[in-house]
């Protein structure tokens, strides 16, 4: 029997009965070097499996991120039904296990912005921030190692007029633990230069 009762006067969430869509809304993106400070860091106390994957509200009081005067997050488009993120374990075993983070985005339209993206970041470590449907927001990369594009991407043209044309994407990012919170997070969240910057 669950819990999962909601009235006609609340129609609110119980503790059993949460936001569980899947997929990936959006994903914000900016190359490592342009972030001087990540604020919404983990607690250095960690006392249960919570605290590594959550972030409280408390560290969110603040910017999330500090970046260089005239940088910005910039917004990637994902089409509906065709983002997910998904954690793998790695290592030779017990003691020497770690995580693979990898995020796959479908973006439609094989356009000049894309391909200047592609061109862009091919070379470059990235700081992700990607946006759940469920509200829970995953950071790939930090101030040491960002996450890299994966290689065999691609963006195609398609053959046939009615071939769909874009560009699968994909990001990889080595891990001890996945870095997830639950506040808004807001592109917005930088303290110097652009907040953000539109992309395609």
């Amino acid at each position: 029997m669950s819990d999962c009762t909601l009235s006609i006067e609340s129609l609110a969430n119980t503790e059993f009965c949460q936001n569980n869509m899947s997929g990936v809304k959006t994903m914000y993106f900016i190359p490592k070097d342009d972030v001087t400070a990540i604020n919404a860091v983990l607690a250095t106390t960690k006392t249960s499996f919570t605290d590594y994957v959550q972030i409280g509200s408390t560290a969110m009081e603040g910017k999330a991120f500090t970046v260089a005067t005239g940088k910005g997050f910039a917004k990637l488009y994902c089409a509906k039904d065709l983002g997910e993120i998904k954690y793998a374990v790695q290592g030779a075993g017990v003691g020497s296990r770690s995580l693979k983070a990898t995020l796959e985005v479908f973006h439609p339209g094989m356009k000049r912005k894309l391909l200047g993206f592609l061109g862009t970041m091919i070379n470059q470590e990235l700081i992700i921030v990607a946006v759940q449907n469920n509200g829970e927001i995953h950071l790939m990369g930090d101030l040491e190692r960002g996450a890299e594009i994966a290689d065999g991407v691609e963006a195609t043209s398609g053959k046939a007029v009615t071939d769909q044309n874009g560009a699968t994407l994909q990001f990889e990012w080595d891990t001890p633990m996945p870095q997830v919170f639950y506040p808004e997070w807001s592109p917005e969240d930088s303290t110097n230069g652009l907040p953000m910057i539109s992309a395609a």
